[in-house]
């Protein structure tokens, strides 16, 4: 990310925090920032945009922080999987996000809906997939099961402090979370011996498929924009790269190490445009949904 466009986030980030995302106004953010309307436009093709791009910069510092505690790590320690949860509570008290998290939560606005919805199913799958390496093969099935009553717990645990069950001081997640994996120790232990599964792997690979079906069509329109405006600019390279990327998510024809050198020729080609940021984005987008869209038809076909 370029440094101009980041000052218009932490920018814009101060006057969400300030103002309350209603009643900040894309001016507001441009007052701020110190910079025209054009520039913003360039950056964002709408105000829910930009404080959208504010939470997926501190997601993806979650995910990289996330992933830094497990290296050269036994994964199966409970220990790093507790702090790599606590990680993300971290990286929102730091940026002071969590009064804009509980805005977006409560929005009836269908853009932020649905990047709630994505956020949760994306933390339960995650949580899965740690919860099979730290409690082995045989946990597989239990799974889905055990990360939606960790995310429970928690949740509800904090929600009984935050209403006054304890002193703020006393009380945070570094002490919630290694308590929730103890009290997941018995039921997934329980789980395991009973056989008694509710939810099971197949309806999470199920959810995680149906919502990146969403998430295709959502970038399919931010491809079609980008296209507007290639064949609007006349760069020919670019509406070729866009037409591709557009006929391979309807079609699925190309295989991965086709889908690999076409995202990586066309973000080396726009990497030092105005354009390159917003590329980038959305090349990682696309392998993500080719990625999910696989796994969820294979799960689908079992």
């Amino acid at each position: 990310m370029n440094e101009r466009k980041l000052k218009v986030i932490l920018a814009a980030q101060q006057v969400f925090q300030e103002k309350g995302i209603v009643a900040t106004s894309v001016q507001d953010i441009l007052t701020a920032a110190g910079i025209s309307k054009g520039t913003f436009y360039n950056y964002f093709s709408s105000k829910n945009e930009c404080l959208l791009s504010i939470l997926e910069m501190a997601n993806e510092e979650s995910i990289t922080r996330r992933r830094k505690l497990l290296l050269g790590q036994d994964r199966t320690d409970k220990t790093i999987f507790a702090l790599q949860i606590v990680t993300r509570a971290h990286v929102d008290r730091e940026r002071n996000l969590l009064p804009i998290y509980e805005a977006v939560f409560f929005s009836k606005d269908d853009e932020m809906r649905t990047f709630v919805k994505k956020q949760y199913l994306s933390e339960i799958s995650w949580l899965s997939g740690r919860l099979l390496e730290v409690y082995g093969p045989d946990s597989e099935p239990y799974n889905a099961d055990g990360a939606v009553m960790l995310v429970g717990m928690m949740q509800h645990i904090h929600h009984f402090v935050k209403i006054g069950g304890r002193e703020k001081d006393s009380f945070n997640y570094d002490q919630l979370v290694p308590f929730a994996i103890r009290r997941l120790d018995d039921i997934m232990a329980g789980m395991m011996a009973s056989g008694d599964k509710l939810l099971g792997k197949a309806l999470l690979d199920k959810l995680t498929y149906n919502d990146n079906e969403d998430t295709k069509e959502v970038l399919m329109k931010k491809l079609r924009d980008i296209l507007t405006r290639f064949e609007k600019d006349r760069e020919d390279k670019g509406i070729e790269y866009v037409t591709f990327l557009l006929e391979e998510l309807v079609t699925g024809n190309s295989g991965p190490t086709i889908l690999e050198s076409v995202t990586s020729s066309f973000q080396e080609h726009f990497s030092s445009t105005p354009y390159a940021d917003e590329i980038t984005k959305l090349c990682f987008q696309i392998k993500e949904v080719k990625d999910l869209r696989k796994k969820g038809a294979c799960n689908t076909n079992n």
